[in-house]
């Protein structure tokens, strides 16, 4: 199972596209570079880690046994991340923008999902062809598992049998895209 470190990681690389666009936002309204730069330069930091998290995940988690009781494709989630990334945008027409309100604001959000158990669909993750997927399991009787797979289309239940287990809630199919 992942540690918090690796948790961090997962949540704060579906920043990475808001940062690239507040990136490109800022060079169009201030022409200056300074600012882009480090956010481009984080943002490559964190998508590197990101990869080397998530593969050494995919190779050293242990593989569970479920028996899956309901699924439905939680892919639809990701269009609320395509809305958020355009928020940069709205810096250009606001031109009274305050810093340290959005830095407040940041740190709030980080302060919810670091602790909390909730596992979130990953954008990253989605760019490069793997789904989410929400399931029920009969053992646990928890209802909210994030499944991600590379299978484009699981309609069946009975079709996942083996996982891993990478966060409390987030688990990772081990059968490939048939």
């Amino acid at each position: 199972m992942a540690n918090t470190l690796q948790r961090i990681i997962y949540h704060g690389s579906n920043a990475v596209p808001l940062l690239l666009m507040t990136a490109l936002v800022w060079i169009i309204q201030y022409k200056t570079w300074l600012v882009p730069c480090i956010l481009i330069a984080f943002s490559i930091l964190v998508t590197v880690m990101f990869a080397i998290c998530f593969t050494y995940g995919k190779t050293h988690c242990s593989i569970k046994i479920i028996n899956v009781t309901t699924i439905s494709s939680k892919d639809a989630w990701l269009v609320a991340y395509v809305v958020a990334y355009l928020f940069p945008f709205a810096y250009m027409v606001m031109s009274d923008f305050n810093v340290v309100s959005l830095i407040v604001a940041i740190l709030m959000v980080i302060l919810v999902f670091i602790p909390s158990i909730m596992a979130l669909p990953n954008i990253l993750l989605f760019a490069i062809g793997y789904h989410f997927y929400e399931i029920g399991t009969e053992s646990t009787g928890i209802s909210d598992y994030l499944l991600i797979s590379k299978r484009k289309r699981i309609r069946n239940k009975t079709d996942i049998k083996n996982v891993m287990r990478v966060f409390e809630k987030l688990l990772i199919d081990t059968k490939e895209e048939e």
